[in-house]
């Protein structure tokens, strides 16, 4: 090769040179150039992906870029457009606008979910273009690539089809630079042909700019600038003609092999004459502002075409897929139904072991058929009270002695046990005839022994493992003695007074007399489904779309994070109203729950919860990754609210420093709230109430707020613009 050959040729020396303190640095030309490139570095932990890069792409040409997989062209072309920062270097654009760049990515990132015709008009809704406009473009584009019926499902049509459709979606704003990572990847090769004529036509008849990427090195022979990569490093920037003649080779692959050599070989050589120590670029963590700004700004915060677009997508999406759509309208519906039908009745059927040796069962066991006053004896006692437990719904298992029936409860055969003594009946008697007798008599109080107490006493034995049975067992118990007792009173022409516990329970202020524990819970209950169902709704639909790279190709596209969360926020408030009018309907008027209040304000308080929870999903939807991590958080979060909002226990009973964290919790307060509005019917100018609607309008400032935040620090692809 010639010294003249050698000044003709562009090939690119990236290799690192002698820091100095009068080094020049690379001067961003201003000729007519659609990219410029200089001096790019970046890099993931120690790996370096990009080296102190240098490119030119001219206006008006097709530009190969080239190289094997990994070595730096997806991420060039990422900092290229936004979707990445550069950790040091310069890249200027020609176009000043997000609408002058057509951007293609390397996976599908569409919505398989929508119709061809849809997804023109969701992108062409996006660039602020008309129904006209987008219906002419889409006709225009649906010949050049042989596009099938803009009818058609995405996931519907072949691989390669929807590759086509990218690449439509890329042109259909009409872009002055188009930038394709590898768009002809797994195409027929027929097509891919007729991809690259349409790609030379636009380029001579219109003078559009295009960079391309392709595995296929000769592929690449049909480009006007070819620029060859490898490890981070531009090797070659030239024509292909030009390229083949300077290194004497007969196709691509060749001279990209023999041009990797003799870098190699330089590389090598520079190592063993032990070089001067080189600059490194500094490496420091750095927030998403402290990066070098994208080469396009996006200066307008929100357009209604872009948010149009959102909302006109959200809602196709929503009619395309009609079960997920009705099983999130009904969800909570469900979830109450089965509340209401599964839980907080009082258990029916359970097994009682009875041991009764008052009186054999030739006696009359009827309290209707009981005439005589059991204070004269003669009155089986034991027997009525049975036959009231009866009633209660307990299932009586008869033993024949003490022993037996024991053993079934330590076998769990049984939940209780109780045991009647031997003429229980007569020793009651005398126990109420002496404490009924005239005070001043002490004599006849003196004389009962023992042995009359014990033998007038109701022995029972109960499994105590199930809290809420043994104590309902116990009630029971009680509950069924003192109404056999006070209505044998009457049979005796005493007061009923008399054989009741000296305790006077008056009508209840709040609640009726036999409350429930699914009236204590339904509060929490609906506060628990208005919440989550908006949050887990909100958070799996954008990182869905964050892990296709939708959101990625949108965001590119200049829409902002404000314009998707509003489009939400409009879409999930109607699945709210929609959900807190069915949870209200079903647990107030089908299930009869107490409600005693105002309507509105219990209302307006599940909106507000429902609120809280979309705000939830949105932030977690830009914490997390994945919609895994997602999950995680929401199922973490969703048992700890159930613990401590007050649904499986009041939150009284907690020790004093986790009561203090509940109570900061975004459902406690709200809860308690909605149970004052509508058990107590408390009015808003209580604190209880007001409180409520504080703390969750205070969550939701604090979600918006920090999600903010974390767009603002976080590099994600949130931190485009």
């Amino acid at each position: 090769m010639t010294t003249s050959e050698k000044r003709r040729v562009s090939i690119v020396d990236n290799r690192p040179q002698p820091s100095s303190e009068n080094q020049v640095i690379p001067v961003v030309p201003k000729p007519s150039s659609a990219v410029v490139v200089r001096s790019a570095h970046k890099q993931y932990g120690q790996t370096v992906v990009l080296k102190d890069l240098n490119l030119t792409v001219p206006i008006g040409k097709i530009y190969g870029l080239l190289g094997p997989s990994g070595c730096g062209k997806t991420t060039l072309l990422s900092c290229i457009v936004g979707r990445l920062r550069l950790d040091s270097g310069d890249i200027k654009l020609k176009g000043k606008l997000i609408s002058d760049i057509g951007y293609m990515p390397q996976e599908l990132a569409l919505h398989n979910e929508l119709s061809i015709k849809e997804t023109f008009t969701y992108y062409g809704y996006i660039f602020n273009l008309s129904d006209d406009a987008i219906k002419i473009r889409r006709g225009e584009l649906k010949t050049l690539l042989k596009l099938p019926s803009c009818k058609l499902i995405l996931n519907e049509i072949s691989g390669g089809q929807q590759r086509r459709v990218s690449l439509a979606v890329a042109m259909l704003h009409d872009p002055k630079l188009l930038i394709l990572d590898e768009p002809t990847v797994g195409l027929d090769p027929l097509i891919s042909q007729s991809i690259w004529d349409l790609l030379l036509d636009i380029t001579e008849k219109e003078g559009k700019t295009v960079i391309i990427t392709t595995h296929y090195i000769e592929e690449a022979r049909q480009s006007q600038m070819i620029g060859l990569m490898r490890k981070g490093v531009l090797l070659a920037e030239e024509t292909p003609s030009e390229l083949l003649r300077i290194c004497n080779c007969s196709t691509l692959e060749d001279a990209f092999l023999k041009i990797c050599e003799d870098q190699k070989a330089k590389t090598d050589k520079t190592i063993t004459a032990a070089p001067l120590p080189v600059k490194q670029p500094t490496r420091r963590f750095s927030y998403a502002r402290d990066l070098p700004p994208p080469p396009l700004l996006n200066n307008k915060l929100f357009t209604f075409g872009r948010f149009k677009a959102q909302v006109y997508k959200n809602i196709n999406l929503l009619r395309r897929n009609i079960p997920f759509t009705l099983f999130v309208t009904f969800l909570p519906l469900i979830q109450t139904g089965l509340f209401n039908i599964a839980c907080g009745h009082d258990p029916k059927h359970l097994a009682l072991g009875v041991f009764n040796e008052d009186f054999n069962t030739s006696v009359t066991c009827s309290m209707n058929r009981t005439n005589d006053c059991f204070l004269d004896g003669g009155v089986p006692v034991g027997c009525l009270v049975l036959e009231r437990l009866k009633e209660k719904t307990f299932d009586l298992v008869e033993f024949s002695n003490v022993y037996d029936g024991e053993y079934a409860v330590k076998k769990s055969k049984v939940w209780g046990f109780i045991h009647f003594s031997k003429n229980f009946s007569d020793n009651l008697a005398i126990r109420f005839n002496n404490e009924n007798s005239d005070i001043s008599d002490q004599s006849n109080s003196s004389q009962i022994s023992d042995e009359t107490y014990n033998f007038g006493s109701i022995h029972a034995s109960i499994d105590n493992t199930n809290k809420y049975l043994s104590d309902m067992i116990k009630r029971d118990i009680l509950d069924s003695y003192m109404d056999v007792v006070t209505s044998l009173f009457n049979k005796c022409k005493k007061s009923e007074k008399l054989g009741k516990i000296p305790l006077r329970l008056l009508d209840p202020v709040y609640g009726n007399k036999n409350p429930s524990f699914i009236h204590y819970a339904t509060p929490a209950i609906i506060s628990l489904c208005a919440f989550y169902l908006p949050a887990i709704y909100t958070g799996a639909t954008i990182l869905s779309e964050k892990e296709g790279g939708v959101i990625e190709r949108v965001v590119l596209s200049g829409m902002n994070f404000i314009e998707i969360a509003l489009a939400q926020v409009l879409v999930q408030t109607i699945f709210i109203v929609n959900q807190t009018t069915l949870v209200m309907t079903v647990m107030f008027a089908v299930f009869d729950n107490p409600f005693v209040g105002d309507i509105f304000p219990s209302f307006f308080l599940l909106t507000l919860i429902g609120c809280g929870g979309m705000c939830f999903g949105l932030f977690s939807a830009i914490i997390c990754k994945t919609t895994t991590e997602a999950a995680f958080l929401g199922i973490g979060t969703n048992f700890l609210l159930k613990f401590l909002c007050g649904l499986m226990w009041p939150t009284e009973g907690m020790y004093y420093w986790l009561r203090k964290v509940s109570d900061y919790l975004p459902l406690t307060k709200s809860t308690e709230s909605l149970r004052s509005l509508t058990a107590k019917g408390l009015g808003f100018q209580h604190p209880t109430v007001y409180l409520g609607f504080l703390s969750i309008f205070s969550w939701i400032l604090v979600f918006s707020l920090v999600s903010f935040v974390m767009l603002k620090l976080k590099r994600d692809v949130w931190t485009k613009s």
